[in-house]
């Protein structure tokens, strides 16, 4: 295994460290593995293989966790060479990935990676149809909002697209309470959007709410925490595990923006059993392609929709629709039906977006095997 470059580092993260000393060896059912796994594994246990699952992510470095403790691990060339048109085919935290380890060294290599059960993804901002993989193989995914000057019911919507489309379980987090005076309104905006999806009021500097926050974290289960900058992932993440072993700053006060602390996803086993992973507050929230997940983030359009005269209703301009219908009764509220079409609108263009990234690949691949011919000629 090539040695870590100068000026390249791994960052030896305090909960990675006390997961070692405190677990150095552990039962991977501890983190989510199970019998499902275990099959799909024996391919690589055949090989000599073993099971490990992505805690950190730093470009082609990361820390996997094994039964043996924590491994510094990186991609394989053959891994490197099969997601060179798409990111996506690299590790990503929570990933559970086949590793060769190396002697006598706390190192391994990444040879393959399992089936994915759930995937959670977002487009990058100001890159086109490009997806951005979160975390994978999460059981719950924790949508955590503020009750403050920055509380946005629109970005809310769009986190919900995207947990629903992950396969993950959403849960609503309503955090900083103890700064809102009209608690009851902020619940109500936040209940109307929702859906089907739980909601909670916490408050991580007190405390409040945080005991029902964990008793949704089973062991061997994996949550995942995900907000804009300044909502108070981390500092919940710090009351869940009951010290400070993730980094807060304070929030502007004039705007409430808040600033990046946690810079990179990572993976936290919790004391209590289960396991959480952090990710980087962002400025802006784009949907990845969605299409199940658009249906439940807005079930009063699907519970509408068998009603219309044509099947095919786009909701927009046709006879007979019955969501315009509800629209027009004042029984279907203007704010979430703007937001319907809205994220229609950018799910067509994503769409979109992709056939095109796709015809350029397909470009790229023919040329590529063109000159190869060329060569051998």
């Amino acid at each position: 295994m090539p040695e870590v470059q100068k000026g390249h580092t791994i960052r030896n993260h305090l909960r990675c460290y006390k997961w070692s000393k405190q677990h150095p060896t552990m039962e991977l059912t501890k983190l989510g593995w199970n019998a499902e796994l275990n099959q799909q594994f024996a391919p690589q246990h055949a090989k000599g293989l073993v099971p490990a699952r992505v805690a950190v992510e730093d470009k082609h470095f990361f820390r996997v966790w094994t039964t043996d403790g924590e491994l510094l691990a990186q991609v394989s060339g053959k891994c490197i060479h099969e997601a060179r048109w798409s990111n996506s085919k690299l590790p990503k935290v929570g990933d559970w990935v086949a590793v060769k380890l190396v002697p006598n060294e706390e190192k391994a290599v990444i040879q393959a990676i399992l089936p994915r059960r759930t995937q959670l993804s977002r487009k990058i901002t100001g890159h086109g149809a490009t997806e951005q993989i979160l975390a994978t193989n999460i059981d719950t995914a924790f949508l955590v909002t503020a009750a403050d000057m920055s509380f946005d019911t629109a970005v809310l919507e769009q986190m919900l697209v995207v947990a629903h489309e992950s396969g993950a379980r959403p849960v609503v987090v309503l955090n900083k309470i103890d700064l809102c005076e009209d608690l009851a309104g902020k619940l109500a905006a936040v209940t109307g959007v929702a859906g089907g999806a739980s909601v909670l009021a916490a408050c991580a500097l007190t405390g409040r709410g945080v005991k029902k926050l964990s008793e949704l974290i089973k062991p061997g289960h994996t949550a995942v925490f995900i907000g804009t900058s300044g909502v108070g992932k981390s500092s919940l993440i710090n009351r869940l595990y009951g010290e400070d072993i993730q980094a807060t700053v304070e929030v502007r006060t004039n705007d409430a923006k808040g600033r990046h602390t946690t810079s990179w996803r990572e993976m936290i086993f919790l004391p209590q059993g289960g396991v959480v992973i952090d990710t980087p507050g962002m400025r802006e929230f784009h949907i990845w392609i969605a299409s199940e997940g658009s249906k439940q983030a807005f079930p009063e359009v699907e519970a509408l929709s068998p009603r219309c005269h044509f099947r095919d209703c786009t909701h927009t301009k046709e006879n007979k629709c019955a969501v315009l219908e509800a629209l027009a009764a004042g029984t279907f509220p203007r704010e979430r039906y703007d937001s319907f079409l809205k994220l229609q609108l950018e799910i067509r263009y994503l769409r979109e977006a992709e056939k095109r990234a796709a015809w350029q690949d397909r470009k790229k691949s023919a040329r590529g095997a063109h000159r190869a011919c060329r060569q051998k000629d």
